[in-house]
C-alpha cells in the first residue's frame, strides 16, 4: 500500500521550495508502527462487518521512516530514494533517481530523448494533490523540478511515469489505478494522511 501510495507521488524530488525544512532522519519505530498499520489495512477487508468503515492515520514520519528503512532495498535501481511530505489537501515528494538505470525501451519521443539529455543522479521534486476516493488514486502533478530547475510539463511526467513502470508491482502514478485493500479514499492533512476503508 505504502508503495502503491509513494507511487502516486514517487517523485517530487528535493528542491528547498518544495520540501520541508525540517531534516529527516527515519525511526525504526516509527517504521515499525508504519508496519503494524499496514498489517491492519491488509487485514480488514477480510474481518469487515456489513456497513463497517475503518480509518487509520499515517503520519509523515511513519511512512518515510517505513520507505527508507522498509521498502527501500525493494525499489528498482534506478531511484534511489523517495521523501515525502504532506500538506493540507497537498502532496509534495522529493526522489533521487539514477536516469543510466530507467532503461527506457520506449520509441516515443518523450522517453528517448530523456536518455539523450540526462545521465548519473538527479533529484525530481513533484507537488500536487493526490486524488484518492472511491476506490481508485493518482497523482496530478502541478509543478515539478529537475535539479532544481523547471522543465517541460510532459517531459517531466514522462519522468516520472518511467519510474513508476519500472517498480514491483508496475505503475503510472498520473494514471488512476484501483486501491488495495478495498481503500475507498484518502484524505491528504499537514503532516500525515486518513485512509478510508
Amino acid at each position: 500500500m505504502i508503495l502503491f501510495l509513494a507511487g502516486l507521488i514517487l517523485f517530487c524530488p528535493p528542491a528547498p521550495a518544495f520540501t520541508d525544512s525540517s531534516p529527516f532522519a527515519p525511526s525504526k519505530e516509527a517504521a515499525e508502527r508504519c508496519r503494524s498499520k499496514l498489517e491492519k489495512l491488509k487485514d480488514f477487508p477480510d474481518k469487515r462487518k456489513s456497513g463497517e468503515i475503518q480509518t487509520t492515520k499515517l503520519t509523515q514520519n511513519e511512512i518515510n521512516s517505513y520507505l527508507a528503512l522498509d521498502l527501500s532495498s525493494q525499489y528498482h535501481p534506478c531511484l534511489k530514494s523517495l521523501l515525502l511530505v504532506f500538506e493540507k489537501d497537498r502532496l509534495k515528494a522529493t526522489a533521487t533517481i539514477d536516469v543510466d538505470r530507467l532503461g527506457t525501451t520506449s520509441q516515443k519521443l518523450l522517453p528517448r530523448l530523456i536518455g539523450l539529455m540526462f545521465s548519473g543522479i538527479h533529484t525530481l521534486a513533484a507537488e500536487g494533490q493526490l486524488t484518492a476516493k472511491d476506490g481508485k488514486a493518482h497523482f496530478v502533478m502541478e509543478k515539478a523540478l529537475f535539479d532544481g530547475n523547471a522543465l517541460p510539463k510532459p517531459l517531466v511526467e514522462t519522468i516520472i511515469s518511467a519510474v513508476g513502470r519500472q517498480q514491483k508491482p508496475p505503475f503510472d502514478p498520473l494514471q488512476p489505478s484501483e486501491m488495495p485493500y478495498e481503500i475507498n479514499k484518502v484524505d491528504v492533512k499537514s503532516g500525515y494522511i486518513i485512509v478510508v476503508q
